[in-house]
């Protein structure tokens, strides 16, 4: 395996997955409305500017990033390098 392809992936992996959280954050008031019947969070009176297809893809990407990230971190400290 190639030295700096696992390096190379979770830097990827986790720009990604940090976009997608800074996303998730500038537009909280759409992603507490799509949460608001399944937690205690309460949503606010103004209504929220992007779609919820928008908001489940870039939670979607967010989780699916983690993960991703986490894999791979796991995988590179098994796998020994030759």
């Amino acid at each position: 395996m190639i030295i700096w392809l696992l390096p190379l992936l979770v830097i990827v992996t986790a720009l990604v997955t940090m976009l997608s959280g800074v996303w998730l954050l500038l537009h909280l008031t759409a992603l507490v409305r799509m949460l608001a019947d399944k937690t205690d969070l309460v949503p606010a009176k103004a209504f929220p500017r992007v779609p919820r297809r928008a908001v489940r893809t870039a939670l979607g990407v967010f989780l699916g990033g983690t993960a991703t990230t986490l894999a791979i971190v796991v995988l590179a400290a098994t796998v020994p390098i030759h």
